[in-house]
Parts: structure tokens; sequence; C-alpha cells
């Protein structure tokens, strides 16, 4: 097969879609993101986000070695600690963080979503339009696209990606019965700055990484610890960016998961006012631990934010063509799993490999999609279905005689976990 002329058009500058954009531009194809905000801080990219082995990867294949490095000094190691607790504070399950020396590139990784977005969209400054709010797209001769926009303006490409998040325009054109499911599920979401006196108030468990609360009624509360690396706010100097809007304090992150009809929520939560989503909070955690009632009081209300969870749903293999869709724009999860953001990267970074064969005439480029596509229907509606189950655990199915199953289990796994480590000291 001969060299083949390729160019990309992404619609969405989120974190599968900036990666993507390198990833390509490393290899030579020309590729452009179209970014429905007016700029790159035109929004809050919510708070810190876990980058998982296969995030890091995905990253170190895409990034530039100078944009890797800066990754590398600006992401701090995440633990993998995990505990999970009642809304008494007793312990259920606790795993240790592995000790184990970890991999220069495989890692699990703590970094600030806004710190990220600004890392990505450095060295894709001639690549990124803003203010592309994308309308719909048709087909031209010779297979390609075009992808038009709300301000009458277009763009060509031979393949156009809709990495457009979980309400993608693109998506509701292209696979319109892809449409993800509303889950019954709200959360609210909220950080306090790491005091003393909020150290003092939280479960020691966190020192060893993140927690989840499960009280016996039909709700759950995350919690987890984010501390900046120290090599922060001098690598976004270097970016060119304002270390001072970056999140980058060390702070608890709170998320309370609630469902909707048992709290009136209805419609969008997103439209529901601090003073009221302190309310629900309040309900929620009412008969918990003091502690813990504590800390959620210490929250800025008008910090609160709700979003509504919704799942995909799989659907039937589709005929490949030159649009396809990447991250939530195709299959969103809950955030029990917490790895959302690495699937999207692990999307870019296999949806670029296929293209850059494709572009080198090593396949047909249908074909290089079509391969794309089947894996990543395999291994990213598994995360879907995995995250789904968590909720439902957390949340949906927990009645109290299996709550209370469930804790009497995990503490006798707990207690023979300590026998053996006993014997094997003595």
């Amino acid at each position: 097969m001969k060299i083949q002329d390729l160019d990309v058009a992404v619609i969405g500058g989120g974190i599968g879609g900036l990666c993507l954009a390198h990833g390509l531009k490393k290899a030579g194809v020309p590729v452009r993101v179209y970014e429905r905000d007016e700029s790159g801080t035109a929004r809050t990219q919510g708070f810190r986000i876990h980058i998982d082995p296969d995030g890091s990867r995905a990253l170190h294949q895409c990034l530039p070695a100078q944009l890797w490095d800066v990754f590398t000094a600006t992401g701090g190691l995440f633990s993998q600690g995990f505990s999970m607790l009642t809304d008494q504070l007793e312990e259920l399950l606790h795993r240790a963080g592995d000790d184990a020396p970890p991999d220069p590139i495989a890692q699990h990784r703590s970094i600030s979503r806004v710190t990220l977005r600004a890392l990505l969209l450095a060295g894709l400054e001639a690549e990124v339009e803003f203010g592309k709010r994308f309308a719909h797209f048709e087909e031209l001769p010779a297979g390609r696209r075009r992808a038009w926009f709300d301000d009458g303006t277009f763009a060509d490409a031979n393949v156009l990606v809709g990495a457009d998040g979980v309400n993608s325009p693109v998506r509701r054109q292209y696979l319109p019965q892809a449409e993800p499911a509303q889950t019954g599920v709200v959360t609210i979401a909220g950080r306090l700055p790491l005091t003393a006196g909020i150290l003092a108030l939280v479960p020691k468990q966190l020192l060893d990484g993140p927690a989840l609360v499960v009280p016996p009624g039909q709700s759950s509360l995350f919690m987890g610890l984010w501390k900046r690396s120290r090599e922060s706010a001098e690598v976004l100097r270097r970016l060119g960016g304002d270390p001072s809007v970056a999140d980058e304090d060390d702070h608890l992150v709170f998320g309370l998961a609630v469902r909707a009809d048992r709290f009136g929520i209805l419609g969008d939560p997103r439209s529901i006012p601090g003073t009221q989503l302190m309310q629900i909070v309040r309900r929620a955690m009412k008969g918990w631990h003091p502690d813990l009632r504590k800390l959620s009081e210490m929250i800025d209300e008008d910090a609160l934010v709700a979003n509504p969870l919704r799942s995909s749903r799989r659907i039937s293999a589709w005929q490949s063509t030159p649009v396809t869709l990447l991250g939530d724009a195709i299959h969103s999860m809950t955030p029990f799993q917490g790895i959302g953001a690495n699937i999207a990267l692990k999307d870019a970074a296999l949806l670029c490999s296929q293209l850059i064969q494709a572009q080198r005439g090593e396949k047909e480029l249908l074909t290089a999609i079509a391969e794309y596509e089947n894996s990543m229907r395999t291994y990213a509606f598994k995360a879907v279905d995995a995250s789904l189950r968590s909720m439902e655990f957390a949340i949906l199915r927990k009645q109290a005689p299996v709550f209370q199953i469930a804790k009497t289990a995990m503490r006798l796994v707990n207690q023979v976990a300590k026998l053996n480590r006993l014997r094997m000291a003595a």
C-alpha cells in the first residue's frame, strides 16, 4: 500500500482529544482540534484526577518528550491504598498501597485537571481553535467529511473524531442509539484545603489512599487527600500558565452520591443552588459520625457542584466509516471505578496508532478505524460495566441485610489477613 494523504479533525479539546492530537502531530499527521470553549481557561475542569498505568502509557506514547517530562514532574505519585468505612468510621476494608518499585512509565499518578489540560494544550497552539460549537457533519466526495459549526464555518478532513464528551453532538448524529442512560444517582462534590484542623478530622485511613464511606442507606461518600508536587508551580511557569489558577493547593476531595428520587431532585441538578445542595448533604449525612458531618459543614456551599450520573449502553457493532468516537462520547461511565479519563487516554493512544499505520500505507483507513473500534468496544464497555456495578453496590442495590453480611465478611477478611501477617512475622 502507498502512503496515504491523511488529515484529522477532532471535535472536543478535552483530555482524550488533546492526547490524540499530540500523538498525531508527533507522527506528522495533520490534525486540527475544534473546542467549543472560548479559551483553555474558560471553565473549571473539576478537581484532581488519578492517572493509572494505562493512562500514563498513553500519555508517554502521544506526548513529545519535553511534555512527558513536564507531566512526570507535575503529577505526584498516587497511593494505591483504598479503604471502605461505615458512616460511623468503622473500618470495613483496608488495602495498603503497593511498596514495589514503580515502573518509570506505567505508574499511578495524581494531577490537577486544570494543570493536565494546560499541559495538553501546550504545543498545540496552532492546532486548537476555540469558540467552535459543532453543529453537524456531512459526507463529501472521496470519503471526506465536513464538520459545520454554529458560526457558519466548516472544516474538511479525511477523519472526523468525536471527542466531545457525554453530551456529544457528533454521537447524536452518528450513533443516536448510543445515548447514555440516566442512573438515577446524583453526585454533590466539593473540596476543603488541607489545614491542620481538617487533617485532625479526616479518617486515618486516608493517609494510605482514598476511602469510600458506605452507610446502610442508599448513598455513599468518596474522600481523598490530594497533595501537589513541589515542582508544579515552576512547571506551570515554564509552560506560560498561571499557577494561581491551576488547582494545585493541597486539599480533601469530598464527593457525596445520592439517589435523586430519595431527595426530591428533579430535573437538572446542575441548576440547584449551593444552599439547597448543602441541605441535601445534611439530610443524607444525618446520624453519621460527627467528624464527617463537621467536614461537610466546613465546605463552601457556593462551591458545591452537582452532576447527574449517566452510563452508556452497549450497542451492536456498527459499520466503520471515517467518523469515529472516543472517551465519554461513546462510553460514558460512572466515577465509581475512577477510570473514565484513563480509558479515554487509552482510546486516544490506540486510535493514534491505527491512524498512523493508515497514513503510512500499512493498512486501509477503514480497516484501521474498525480495528480501533473493535478493541475499544471490548475494553471500554468492560470498564463501563464495572463502574456501573460499583455504583450499584454502593448505592442502588445496597439493602440493610446485605450490607450487614458484607460488613461481617469484610471484618473476617481483615482479621484473617492480620493473623497471617502475625504468623509470617513469628
